[in-house]
This record gives C-alpha cells, structure tokens and sequence, in this order.
C-alpha cells in the first residue's frame, strides 16, 4: 500500500510539473494574443479588470470544495464508496446556491451598474449598454464554469491532482487557437466575444471531462442526486467555511504589499518588487506541486490513524525544504544579473530588497509546509486564528515602517517576515505537539 501510494505522489509531482510549466508557457503566450487582439488599452483594461473580479468570485463557494477533498478522501480511504457517492452528490447540490446567486447577480444588478463611469471610458464607441451586456455574460458562464469546478476536488481526493494542470493547459491551448483563428480571419474585437471564448472553452473541457470521469474512471463514487444526504451538510461546511476565512486572510496578507508601495512609495517602485519576488516565487512554486498531492496523502494516513508515516513525510519535507532554501539563497544573490538578462539594464535593484526578499520566501515557503500538514490532519483552528493575526498586523507594520524608517521597499516586505513569523512560530508548535500526543 505505501509502494502504490508513493507512485501515486511521484505520479502526481511529475504530471504536476510537466503541465504546470506548459500552462505557464501557453498564458504567457494567451495573454499576447488577447492584447493583440483587444484594439484599445482601455479595452483591455475592462477586460483585466472584470477577470481579476472572476478571480476573487471563485473564492465564494464557501470553501466546499476543500471541505470536499478531505472527507472524500477520508471516506474513499475507508473504502466507503457509498458515503463517498453521499459527499460528491451532496456537494454539488450545495453549489447550486452560490451558483444561482451568481447568475441572479449577473442579471438583476450588472445592468443597473454604469460600468462606463466605473471603468473610466473615454472612447464614446464603448457604451455603457455594450459593458453590461459583456459582464453580465461573463458573470453567467463564469457562474456554470464555477459549479463544474467541483470536480477540482475530486481530482486532489483521488490523487489526480496533475489532471486540473493538465485541463488548465488544453483550456489555455484551446482558447490560443480559437483566438488565433478569430485573429486571423475576422479581425473583430470584441469583448463578449472574448468573454465567450474564454470561459466557454474552460466550460466545454470541464464538462467533457466530468462525463468522462464519472463514465469510465470512477464510476464507484458516480454522483447522482438521489444521493444528496441532508445531515452531510454540516460535516461540509463546517470544514469549508474554516478553508474560507483561511484562504481570504492569506488573500489579503500576501496580496497587500502592492498597494501599499504605490501607495506611500510610488508605483515606479512596484516593478523592483515584483521583478524580484517573481524569481524567487519560483521555488514556492515548486514546493507547491510537491505539497499539492501531500495533503491528499496526509488526510489518507490521519484516516487510518497512521500518525507515524506523516510524521515520516514531515521529515522527507525538511530535506526538500533545505535543497530548495540553498536555491532562493543563489537565485536571490544572481537575481540581479537574471533580470539584466531578462528585461535589461534599466532597473535598479536594491540589494536590501532582495535579502529581505530571500527571508519573506524562506518564512513563506516553511509557513506552508506545515499549512499542508495541518490542512491533511483537518487542524484548521489554528491556522484561522494565526493567519488571521498575521492578515490583521500586516499592513499598520508595514505602513510604520514605511513611514519611521529608511528601509522603503524592503520596509514593506519587513512587515510581511514580521506578520508571517506568527504562523511561522506557532504552527510548527502545535504540528510537533499534536506528532508527540499521537506517536507513541
């Protein structure tokens, strides 16, 4: 069993890996086209703007479908096919709600927005009407791609993980040849249009591989409505909401500092910060797609009561966390000579910002090794109430020592080590104390 579950993570690393690099490489290659396609900045501005929107949307199914994935593969564990069936089916009767409201949003409210004032539309070609009519059909397919995104959960509970890398990358594929063809013999612009073809295709793949999994690969935990268990609800929410508030303060923690900077410094300094961050970003990265299976893992062990064998995984984490800390260390002192290489000479790198850039992703890296623990051993109190301190504290420290100090950029990151050592210190705590009440 633990030689089976082994290939399993190998598996899901290497497809994770492979498809994570082609999707990056196929949205780089996407957002050109969409530009290019776009005739106006102030058309692509709508569009960046109304898709940052569909970004933060995703986040309100009430943390379901991480309340999901751990009793999924809790009950999938257990070999309980049938109370897996109850979940699965149970969930995606439970997303019906969101999704609705999403749609009645999109088709009470929308309209009535003057989304021309909101977006700051000079151009008298791009009327207010056209907008609504855009976001309204942007927020009625993106509300149907977000209910078929349950099968997301799935994928991670059935260690498959690779497999939404590898649909995020035939969607990137599919949208660069559909947009290229309307590119080449159209040459129309249009945002609905886009809007169509963007979600649309991420629509039609979700769809044709939800059939295709439940048809042919997993037809034991086969949804049906039937199955929808009313007392399941509970067990449901009560994890998925706790996911909920986690996900929204490491939102807000980790996504701050930008404003912040333009802000009190100047948005000049941004591209220093992200220039930076980006390259040693990629070593999070990579822990990511190493962790993303593990947490499957670690709920499969903590189901069986096999306490010892995630504490061996903890262990098997630290070295890799060693190997990929020596990496930040090297990529940090080469990253100027990485971005001359990158984008040229013109911009100035603060060599505070990046030693404190290698500390900020040091911390961040270890914070989520044990997050991942914690989240496979359902311990979410913790992390709620750590990140949220952290989320709380981030921004006054960091405006403080904007203000008080002569750091300046790297003031700004300070603030973020600072606010991340509470989950940094108190995490690693609780996982070594829950390791010793468990492991005799």
């Amino acid at each position: 069993m633990k030689i089976l579950y082994e290939n399993k993570i190998i598996k899901n690393i290497l497809g994770l890996g492979i498809y994570r690099v082609l999707g990056l490489a196929t949205n780089f290659l996407l957002v050109g086209l969409i530009y290019r396609y776009l005739s106006s900045e102030e058309i692509n501005g709508v569009w960046l703007t109304v898709s940052s929107i569909l970004t933060w949307l995703s986040f309100f199914d009430f943390g379901m479908g991480n309340g999901l994935r751990n009793k999924l593969t809790e009950s999938i564990t257990k070999k309980d096919y049938e109370l897996s069936k109850m979940y699965i089916s149970t969930t995606y009767v439970l997303m019906i709600i969101p999704t609705i409201l999403i749609i009645l949003v999109s088709v009470l409210i929308v309209p009535h927005i003057d989304w021309a004032e909101l977006f700051s539309i000079t151009s008298k070609s791009i009327t207010n009407e056209y907008l609504s009519v855009f976001t309204c059909v942007l927020f009625v397919l993106f509300a149907i791609n977000f209910y078929l995104s349950i099968l997301f959960a799935i994928l991670h509970a059935t260690f498959q993980s690779y497999k939404i890398s590898m649909i995020q990358f035939i969607v990137n594929l599919l949208n660069i040849v559909v947009i290229s063809l309307l590119n080449y013999f159209t040459k129309i612009d249009d945002l609905i249009i886009l809007g169509m073809v963007y979600i649309g295709s991420s629509i039609l793949v979700l769809l044709v591989t939800t059939i295709w999994i439940f048809l042919f690969e997993k037809k034991n935990i086969r949804p049906s409505f039937k199955k929808f268990h009313k007392p399941l609800i509970s067990d449901i929410l009560g994890i998925g909401i706790k996911f909920l508030v986690l996900q929204l303060a490491i939102i807000i923690l980790f996504n701050s500092d930008n404003f912040i900077i333009s802000k009190y410094i100047g948005v000049e300094e941004v591209t220093s910060y992200q220039l930076v961050y980006k390259i040693l970003s990629l070593f999070t990265i990579v822990l990511g797609i190493i962790l993303t299976p593990t947490w499957t893992l670690i709920t499969q062990y903590s189901a069986n009561k096999e306490f010892k064998k995630v504490k061996d995984i903890f262990f098997k984490l630290l070295v890799i966390y060693s190997v990929l800390f020596i990496g930040v260390i090297l990529a940090g002192v080469l990253s100027p000579k990485i971005i001359d290489l990158w984008i040229g000479d013109k911009i100035i790198i603060n060599k505070s910002l990046i030693f404190f850039m290698i500390i900020f992703t040091a911390v961040h890296m270890w914070s989520n090794i044990f997050q991942n623990i914690l989240n496979g051993l359902n311990l979410l109190n913790v992390q709620v109430i750590t990140f949220g301190i952290a989320t709380i504290i981030n921004i006054p420290i960091s405006i403080w020592l904007v203000i008080n100090t002569h750091l300046g950029v790297s003031g700004i990151i300070t603030g973020t080590i600072i606010s991340l050592c509470v989950p940094a210190i108190i995490l690693p705590i609780y996982t070594f104390k829950y390791f010793l009440k468990n492991i005799n």
